[in-house]
């Protein structure tokens, strides 16, 4: 009796495997497989960059965009419940000490307008940026103590004199476009300035 499992002369063919049986389904070969790996860390390296550079540009904008909040904050503050505000280089705990590289600032109700905080104040806005931030913070004129802001919108000293000045936000990491002033003028108004130092960061003078 014949055996109906023989072959017949038929040459026996092995199953490929299941390695072989993804690339088939595919239709990739090796070869075609080492390209599109090397294709994708050449594209992967031309992207880091770029990502990079992107990023850097959002924080300088966004730490901008904080910082001219904060200002608007204050004026409107004063407007609208009819007492100086100040705006300044500080904390809570310590008041204004001016320090802009210490990339912190308060805003908060000065109703004796002297630029520090006392118990009769109260603080409106406390922030600081975090220390993985790059951005590098410095001031002239006003900003080195504190701008008060008048119920009428006008920027002042302590002491009551006009204040103007700028408050300068900067990165390293850029090359051209590496800073925006926040120009002060005495309405009280804050006017961004776009600067390029070429990558260095010179205090705002």
């Amino acid at each position: 009796m014949e055996d109906p499992h023989r072959d017949h002369g038929v040459p026996s063919r092995r199953r490929p495997g299941p390695a072989c049986r993804r690339v088939c389904q595919l239709g990739l070969t090796v070869a075609e497989l080492l390209t599109a790996v090397a294709v994708s860390a050449v594209l992967l390296g031309l992207g880091v960059p770029a990502f990079s550079h992107a990023l850097v540009v959002t924080r300088l904008a966004s730490t901008t965009n904080q910082l001219l909040l904060a200002a608007v904050t204050a004026r409107q503050t004063a407007a609208s419940l009819n007492v100086p505000v100040t705006f300044c280089a500080g904390n809570a705990a310590e008041g204004c000490h001016g320090q802009w590289p210490a990339r912190e600032w308060i805003v908060f109700i000065d109703r004796d307008h002297d630029g520090h905080v006392d118990p009769e104040d109260s603080v409106r806005l406390s922030e600081r940026l975090p220390a993985s931030d790059d951005v590098r913070l410095s001031g002239n004129g006003p900003f080195k103590k504190a701008v008060v802001f008048h119920p009428s919108g006008a920027a002042q000293t302590a002491n009551g004199a006009f204040a103007a000045g700028r408050l300068r936000i900067c990165t390293t990491r850029l090359g051209a476009g590496n800073a925006t002033d926040l120009v002060l003028i005495g309405s009280g108004r804050f006017e961004p300035e776009a600067r390029d130092f070429a990558g260095e960061c010179p205090p705002a003078s």
